[in-house]
């Protein structure tokens, strides 16, 4: 199933392949079963999405024996992914008219194995369905902390969708590079924070609710404690932390990425300049000194 430039037909050949594995034999026919009726079978979106995210069968079987309740009651939703085409479409045509050198990708909804709702491939949007569509229907009680917290009432297809367009746009270069090998915390905050941005002014929609609501309320000290630390290259304590982090929200470096650039998207007059520059992957210590943030 698909509508050209928004693919789901690999989220029905995953339920496919989930319901085969009741005739499995064995594990290793399980692991065989995803690999040759999902995975190998898979669009070229799934394909990219295998390459990007390490979609290993071995790991999606013990996924789905761990947490048999959230597969069934995830699976509905799912299979409803394509309902938002339009609603989807919408929100590229947006960006078209907005974004300054934005070329509209092609979206892949395909089921990952509980690791990642979203991420981009070369002028494709690849996104986990079993986490975005996921809503307060879904049994998460065998889920671990983060993952419920992740999980939201209401289905997140448009606002993955909308972060994960503007990371497709975001310029590489040599300057990206320099800013990875020497100030990775403050490059990788700038990305994410930027995607959050854009996504809200554009298309009025976030994925990090939950995130931003702590951050505002922590604004002063998490502001801080960043600072100190924003030039170096551990980013371990502010993005990609999952279930790791355990006395806070993880990816509260999409706050601080958010709030430097929004200071700075607020202080240039015109905006489609201060797009243009806010796209610029190595652009995270201009932004930082000409939007002068500095705190709340």
């Amino acid at each position: 199933r698909g509508q050209g430039d928004i693919l789901t037909e690999d989220v029905t050949r995953f339920w496919e392949a989930f319901d085969a594995l009741a005739g499995a034999k064995d594990h290793t026919d399980s692991v065989s079963i995803i690999r040759e009726r999902y995975l190998e079978a898979g669009s070229e979106g799934l394909q990219r999405f295998r390459k990007v995210r390490d979609l290993d069968p071995e790991r999606y079987v013990e996924a789905i024996a761990a947490a048999p309740a959230f597969w069934r009651s995830v699976r509905a939703n799912t299979l409803n992914a394509g309902a938002h085409a339009e609603a989807i479409r919408h929100v590229l045509d947006r960006y078209e008219e907005q974004v300054p050198g934005f070329k509209r990708p092609k979206v892949c909804f395909a089921i990952g194995r509980l690791s990642t709702g979203g991420t981009v491939s070369r002028g494709w949007i690849l996104i986990g369905a079993e986490i975005v569509c996921a809503d307060s229907t879904t049994d998460v009680h065998e889920l671990n902390a983060w993952l419920r917290s992740v999980l939201r009432p209401t289905s997140q297809e448009l606002a993955f969708v909308a972060h994960e367009a503007v990371h497709t746009r975001q310029r590489k270069g040599p300057r990206l590079v320099w800013g990875y090998l020497t100030h990775r915390l403050l490059l990788m905050s700038h990305l994410e924070g930027t995607a959050d941005l854009v996504a809200r002014e554009v298309a009025g929609i976030t994925i990090n609710e939950a995130v931003h609501a702590y951050g505002r309320a922590h604004e002063a000290e998490l502001w801080a404690e960043f600072r100190e630390q924003m030039h170096g290259n551990d980013i371990s304590g502010w993005l990609y932390q999952g279930p790791r982090s355990t006395d806070r929200p993880a990816d509260l470096g999409y706050f601080m990425g958010e709030r430097i650039a929004a200071r700075y998207y607020a202080s240039e007059p015109d905006k489609r300049r201060a797009l243009r520059v806010l796209l610029r992957g190595g652009a995270a210590r201009k932004v930082l000194r000409k939007g002068g943030y500095a705190g709340p």
